[in-house]
């Protein structure tokens, strides 16, 4: 007969639907498990994580060309006129970054049309190719500072100050789905494709990242649930399992300690700590694309890739106890197969 440690079947627990898993939840399950064990932990501290770098200290700067319009008819046949217009106009000179982004990239792509027109002259001819080179040579830092400094992506990166509930799937997906899109820009950019990269809808895409807030709620939440677990474990830790079963004989108090771990940590919390992970596997692989060129990847991974395996680490540390009481005392947390 084979042996299954209960905990092993937390994956799939995590696959079904079960009530939010709340700071209350949290508080219930440390107060029971700190009267039936006799333990104080001490008060909860997150998961430290270093500073983000300032928007100001990554941004770069654009080149601000003037077209000096040699043949204003012609500029007019090709559409350059109207985005001329756009950018001098008293919306155009406080663009955010990502409608600058969004300028810029049509820009290019009205460029490259207009070059294809017999009706341009020789010499507007010459002057739009050199803009379009120039513009091709800085629109990766327009995308990067549209990375850097947009505040819906700044505030994502932040973080907020609340535990990720559990709903629907829908918040996990459309964020995932916007993650894609930015990845795909930054795509059609590398390739120069402007046509493609001009469609894409940048402020949909941050839209969507801020009615959210997923990436935010993500990062701050797995830090808490690490440092609600390191004061949890520290406490445990510092007992011994066999007190509560002398001469390895059932007691009351035993009983009461494996009901509550049952209960109010492998039934409740334990799936939310799966629905972390499965937000993990479908995000940051897309958050770390993003800014896979960015000086911002080394606190990224830090917030998140490391607060993810710091927290992994604690909810192993959590079991190991709970696995060293199994085997101390006649707690039944095994199930013969």
């Amino acid at each position: 007969m084979a042996y299954r440690w209960i905990l092993l079947i937390s994956i799939s627990l995590g696959l079904l639907a079960c009530s939010p898993a709340t700071e209350r939840q949290l508080s219930n399950y440390q107060s029971r498990l700190e009267r039936v064990a006799g333990i104080e932990s001490a008060r909860v501290q997150p998961l430290a994580v270093d500073a983000l770098p300032s928007a100001r200290e990554l941004l770069h700067p654009l080149p601000d060309l003037r077209l000096d319009l040699l043949d204003a008819w012609a500029s007019r046949q090709c559409g350059l006129d109207a985005l001329i217009a756009e950018r001098n106009s008293s919306l155009g000179r406080v663009q955010s970054h990502s409608l600058r982004l969004n300028y810029e990239l049509r820009l290019l792509r009205q460029l490259e049309y207009c070059l294809q027109q017999d009706s341009i002259s020789s010499p507007l001819q010459q002057q739009l190719a050199d803009i379009l080179h120039s513009k091709q040579n800085s629109i990766e830092l327009s995308f990067l500072n549209m990375l850097h400094a947009e505040q819906t992506l700044r505030q994502q990166l932040h973080g907020k100050s609340q535990l990720l509930p559990i709903a629907g799937q829908q918040a996990l997906f459309e964020t995932q789905a916007a993650l894609q899109q930015l990845n795909q820009l930054h795509q059609a950019i590398a390739a120069k494709d402007w046509q493609a990269a001009a469609a894409i809808d940048i402020e949909a895409a941050l839209g969507v990242l801020h009615r959210f807030d997923t990436l935010a709620v993500l990062q701050y939440s797995q830090r808490y649930l690490s440092g609600w677990l390191t004061s949890l474990n520290q406490a445990l830790l510092a007992l011994e399992p066999a007190q509560f079963c002398p001469q390895q004989r059932h007691s009351e108090q035993l009983g009461i300690l494996t009901t509550v771990f049952l209960k109010f940590f492998a039934e409740e919390l334990q799936p939310y700590f799966n629905q972390h992970q499965r937000h993990m596997q479908a995000l940051w692989p897309e958050l770390q694309k993003l800014y896979q060129q960015s000086p911002l990847l080394p606190v990224l991974e830090q917030r998140y890739a490391g607060s993810a395996a710091h927290l992994q680490q604690e909810i192993l540390t959590h079991i190991g106890w709970w696995q060293h009481l199994n085997s101390e005392c006649p707690a039944g947390l095994t199930q013969r197969n």
